[in-house]
């Protein structure tokens, strides 16, 4: 990442704002509790829950998930799914990652595989990790209900992944250029991003954004998970990294990423991730079926034209994936602990025939050799999915 330029040697727009900007700073906290309680999930509370079957579960049981802990905890694991997820991990060699496959409608994790720098951890799933460009789904949705559309056209200057001060500024010359939102999500503009987070929408509409899709708050009420976070920006370019997802500060567990993905493909709720069979689903309507809608073609957008879209050109001729809705979002970064670069796909696909969808959350680290993407794993999962979905349907 590039160095930051100290505010104060800026002779830009950014100090004539640092008042009213450290005005609604101290505001926040208010605003936040004013809305936090407009959000409480449907459905039952921890307490009115179904008690769960089998054993209770422990985070060490969560190293190793086998037949055995599954059958033993009741969890919803599919055993199958689980034993693919490990088995590709294996035969690509993975150094340092997590996956997360999520039932998009209820919330039943389908699989969940974590591998650490000692060997397999699946709780590494719900270990935060620097967000990078997958935040840009929280200030999409931010955009979406301040009254932008997909369509919405945007400018920026210079290079679409870098975040210099001078890009920020508003003005247009003759190295100005012109994209919609649709186009700057997809393909993973940090200019845009960062300006319609400083001049269009401001931090609050943002942090509201981000409170709606679960950060701040464990993704699972069974097992202790870390909640994913952001910063409180102190400045206008702080904001803009914040917008952009261009910092090593907001960071998001693979669990959490695949139920914001799954929010995107459910008519906008926000539905709680499950692990032990019996639990009350859960959820809350986070946004309308509009903005879902929108939000999830943005996703779509990037799997048709932006970041994703080498990787996924081939599913359209692919005999299961063809028939398949896929939307997702990309976000790469360096990163240390361990040391290499994150790399980060976090989507969903929905089979429109027959209504099922899965969500994916899945964050690799990246060494100087490596064998397989986040993409790359994150499609072979979904054509195993849904092939073996198709084959049970043509059985029954």
């Amino acid at each position: 990442m590039m160095d930051r330029i100290p505010i104060e040697d800026y002779a830009g727009p950014f100090k004539r704002r640092t008042r009213r900007f450290r005005l609604r700073y101290l505001l926040l906290p208010l605003v936040l509790l004013g809305v936090i309680f407009l959000f409480m999930p449907d459905g039952k509370s921890g307490s009115e829950m179904i008690p769960p079957r089998g054993k209770p579960l422990g985070s060490r049981d969560l190293v190793h998930i086998d037949e055995n802990v599954i059958r033993s905890h009741g969890l919803t694991i599919d055993p199958d799914l689980q034993r693919f997820v490990a088995e590709t991990a294996s035969k690509y060699k993975l150094h340092y990652g997590a996956m997360v496959v999520m039932d998009a409608h209820s919330g039943a994790i389908l699989a969940m595989y974590g591998k650490d720098v000692h060997g397999e951890d699946c709780r590494v799933c719900l270990k935060a990790n620097h967000a990078a460009s997958v935040f840009k789904i929280v200030t999409a949705l931010a955009a979406l209900e301040n009254g932008f559309s997909p369509g919405s056209v945007f400018t920026y200057t210079g290079g679409a992944h870098t975040l210099y001060k001078n890009q920020l500024v508003e003005r247009r010359d003759r190295w100005t250029a012109d994209i919609t939102l649709a186009d700057a999500f997809a393909k993973s503009n940090n200019v845009v991003f960062g300006k319609i987070g400083m001049h269009r929408l401001g931090e609050s509409p943002i942090l509201l954004a981000a409170m709606k899709l679960g950060f701040w708050k464990s993704s699972l009420p069974e097992v202790d998970a870390e909640p994913s976070t952001l910063y409180l920006p102190e400045d206008p370019y702080a904001l803009a990294e914040l917008a952009s997802g261009f910092n090593r500060k907001t960071k998001i567990t693979p669990l959490h990423a695949a139920q914001m993905a799954a929010a995107a493909v459910n008519g906008g709720r926000l539905v709680t991730p499950r692990l032990v069979r019996g639990s009350q689903p859960e959820a809350a309507q986070v946004m309308s079926p509009k903005t879902a809608s929108m939000l999830a073609d943005l996703m779509q957008e990037t799997v048709r034209s932006g970041t994703l879209a080498s990787e996924f050109r081939s599913a359209r001729s692919d005999r299961v994936l063809k028939d398949i809705t896929i939307g997702a979002k990309s976000g790469s970064i360096d990163g240390d602990d361990p040391p290499g670069r994150r790399n980060w796909f976090v989507g969903f696909a929905l089979d429109e025939d027959t209504g099922n969808a899965i969500s994916i959350g899945c964050l690799l680290v990246l060494n100087e050799r490596f064998w397989i993407q986040a993409d790359t794993f994150s499609r072979l999962v979904m054509h195993y999915y849904f092939s073996r979905s198709r084959v049970q349907q043509a059985r029954s």
